[in-house]
């Protein structure tokens, strides 16, 4: 099949979209990558008017690309950055749409606003769906992302100098559990939280790595620390929806302790192959539990990593979404 990728290049934290597009090809099909940051700006920082110049002039290119491509598939990761206008033009000439959207349920009307637009729409929470049926929307489908085993795999084990790491942006929530967990834990924080803390904070003493980092280096980190602690941006307000850490820390062979979300026991076996909680007393004691068991934490790492091999990754995702459109067309 011939397909045209879309990808979000300007968001430096999307390492997917390279994943997507090597499992593509890995599969056998002819992948042509359109980069949406492949000049190097972002949008964002422009200024109204320069910024919705920009994004008509991303989107010409698009549609000149379709007409020499002339892709089967158009796909597109986020969707965020493509005009209704665009999306119509390439299906006119003959090619499926469909988009991976991932920022359920926190940026629902975001998603909503352009969902419509796509023969196919594949969303990061099952518990999403119901809204875009009430919105109009029929081709709506769950499809969580999955581990990249070339990069999320496990490393030669060099000792597990870390207890409890948390890799990833800071939020306010984050911060306040982390916190909260300060006093009673050995943590260790990777990424970008230096300019975000007041300068008092006791965090900044945990924190080893204060920047991105590579998902290569996230891979490392992860096979070096005893629990890798997941905490969806949304803890606290949504209980569903899934964040690609899920799969990467089990991919990585590791312990993952997780914020419980509606979808994981359907996807993981709680307490076997993942461990969840549902408040902080839950995480301080399911932290305590199994810091202090390393032949049970490592049981429940090799469960979740088989399982993840077994199940979940990226190439399991996108045969799912290519029977999706082979069912329902």
């Amino acid at each position: 099949m011939k397909i045209l990728l879309s990808v979000p290049g300007h968001l430096r934290t999307v390492p997917m979209n390279r994943y997507v597009y090597q499992t593509l090809a890995e599969m056998g099909h002819d992948v042509k990558v359109f980069n949406f940051g492949v000049s190097g700006i972002y949008p964002r920082i422009l200024k109204k008017i320069s910024r919705a110049c920009f994004y008509r002039n991303m989107n010409a290119r698009l549609k000149r690309l379709a007409d020499t491509f002339r892709p089967d598939l158009f796909f597109t990761i986020f969707g965020f950055d493509h005009d209704k206008a665009a999306v119509e033009y390439i299906r006119a000439k003959g090619a499926v749409t469909a988009c991976w959207w991932l920022n359920d349920p926190f940026q629902i009307k975001r998603s909503l606003a352009q969902a419509s637009s796509y023969d196919y729409y594949f969303t990061n929470s099952s518990f999403t769906l119901k809204e875009y049926a009430e919105s109009g929307v029929k081709n709506a489908f769950f499809l969580p992302v999955g581990a990249f085993p070339a990069v999320h795999r496990k490393l030669p084990d060099t000792g597990k100098p870390y207890d409890i790491c948390f890799a990833g942006d800071w939020g306010p929530m984050r911060e306040k559990m982390l916190l909260s967990l300060a006093g009673d834990f050995r943590l260790s924080i990777w990424g970008p939280w230096g300019k975000k803390l007041d300068k008092s904070s006791m965090l900044r003493k945990y924190i080893v790595r204060d920047g991105f980092f590579t998902p290569e280096e996230m891979a490392v980190i992860f096979n070096s620390s005893k629990i890798i602690l997941n905490i969806h941006s949304w803890f606290g307000n949504w209980n569903y929806g899934l964040n690609p850490r899920v799969f990467e820390a089990n991919g990585c062979g590791t312990f993952q302790l997780s914020d419980f979300k509606e979808e994981i026991p359907e996807l993981y076996e709680p307490d076997r192959e993942i461990v969840l909680y549902n408040n902080m007393d839950e995480l301080k004691e399911r932290a305590a539990f199994y810091l202090g068991t390393d032949a049970g934490r490592e049981d429940i790492a090799g469960q979740g990593y088989a399982r993840t091999l077994k199940d979940h990754t990226y190439e399991h995702r996108l045969r799912e979404m290519f029977d999706i459109m082979r069912m329902s067309g």
